[in-house]
């Protein structure tokens, strides 16, 4: 096998990596809306008669474990399709 067809098939798994840790690697699933929290006055002008959270969901997709697993499993299929291709011409 060359060291061609080895960073080929590397290739996948480290752009999941990359990704993943890009979103702060979080091991739990994606997320395709994330939540800001806003404390906010309940009379305009007067925090000191209480405050209210306010929750804001926003549309942004944050990566989770499965961008890496993804990446594995490309990665072993490439792998897998130039060892077996390999084999065949040999063989």
């Amino acid at each position: 096998m060359s060291p061609r067809h080895i960073l080929i098939s590397l290739l996948p798994l480290l752009i999941g990596i990359g990704v993943w840790l890009k979103d702060g690697a979080r091991v739990a699933f994606w997320l395709t809306s994330v939540e800001e929290k806003k404390e906010i006055p309940i009379v305009d002008g007067m925090p000191e008669l209480g405050t209210q959270t306010q929750i804001i969901w926003k549309e942004q997709f944050v990566s989770g474990v499965e961008s890496p697993l993804l990446g594995l499993f490309i990665s072993c299929s490439i792998l897998a399709f130039f060892l077996i291709r390999k084999q065949r011409m040999t063989g």
